[in-house]
């Protein structure tokens, strides 16, 4: 077997410099003619064309995009995934040789640069797990893109349930939202793994939006109806190792609505299980609909376009949106 992707599957690209730790490298003049650049060195392997905004509303710094900035980090990218264990290049490899439309894509590879900001051996790593975890999930169709027609065989009870339903739209930031409700779950018998590939189509639907790709997800989780024999532990476990180093999906804030006492209990392992990163973006909200609005309002998602069971407008029905997925061959 071959140690390195570039002897399989090369991109078209020569050349590429690497910051580490070094803004020196930017061009000269650039920063005066981009508003709000953040300029705090950075600590991983980057284009020297890498800046970022200064933090957002939910403390995240944004890379402003440029053709230069792209195209060398594509360079870079293959530069680093060609150097990671040969343990780790098991996958890559697969799916280099299996789906090159896919792998080698520009717009594949972007949804890894973009989720770690255009650090590229952050990326590398994320793209390494992604596609162990996508094979170990979907076996040979992870070599097929993830459409309705090619991945829920077998799961369509799990895809149904909709534990993770998208949104329509995005918020007023750029965002997509994904509502969660625990509660779904009640008298339903599933299977984890099934209930993991469910999600994952649900979260790669969400990418198809390239602002999300650029800022994130935030997550509308509704606790109100939920009791304690709603909450899986193995699944919450599966779904946040999906998220944590695997899926390119940059979480932005997890809102939390209505806890009961219950999650108080379980919060010790909640956060356990999310991991410290996760947790810090958890945000609590309880009282009056009314007032969680006003609150919301902060973050660009405004009533119109909340769930009915946040006294918002919109009536989620998870089987008419698969539905009108697979009638468009998604």
């Amino acid at each position: 077997m071959m140690s390195t992707l570039s002897q399989i599957a090369p991109l078209p690209l020569k050349g590429g410099n690497a910051s580490n730790n070094n803004n020196d490298n930017h061009q000269s003049g650039s920063s005066s003619t981009i508003p709000e650049v953040d300029d705090t060195p950075q600590k991983h392997i980057c284009s020297k064309f890498l800046k970022k905004r200064r933090p957002d509303l939910y403390g995240q710094r944004h890379a402003i995009e440029t053709p230069q900035l792209i195209q060398d980090s594509l360079v870079l990218l293959e530069d680093e995934l060609c150097k990671l264990p040969e343990e780790d290049q098991s996958g890559l490899i697969r799916a280099s040789i299996e789906c090159p439309d896919i792998f080698d894509s520009k717009e594949h590879r972007l949804l890894f640069l973009r989720c770690e900001q255009y650090n590229v051996d952050l990326a590398a790593k994320r793209m390494s797990n992604y596609w162990r975890r996508r094979i170990e999930l979907f076996g040979d169709a992870a070599f097929s893109p993830l459409t309705l027609a090619n991945c829920r065989a077998g799961d369509e009870k799990e895809y149904s349930i909709g534990f993770l339903r998208l949104m329509s739209d995005t918020d007023g930031t750029g965002r997509c939202n994904i509502f969660i409700d625990p509660s779904v779950v009640e008298g339903q018998e599933y299977d984890d793994e099934s209930m993991v590939r469910a999600a994952w189509y649900v979260l790669h639907a969400a990418l198809e939006t390239e602002s999300s790709q650029q800022k994130g997800i935030a997550f509308l989780v509704y606790l109100k109806d939920t009791l304690v024999r709603h909450f899986d532990r193995s699944l919450t476990r599966l779904l946040a190792n999906s998220i944590r180093g695997v899926l390119p999906v940059r979480v932005s804030a997890i809102h939390i609505f209505h806890a009961p006492y219950l999650f108080e209990i379980l919060f010790d392992v909640v956060s356990v299980l999310l991991g410290e990163r996760l947790t810090k973006r958890i945000k609590m909200y309880s009282g009056e609909d009314e007032d969680i609005h006003d609150r919301l309002e902060d973050f660009g998602i405004l009533p119109s376009r909340l769930p009915v069971e946040l006294s918002g407008r919109v009536e989620l029905n998870q089987d008419a949106w698969l539905k009108e997925r697979e009638d468009s061959g998604k």
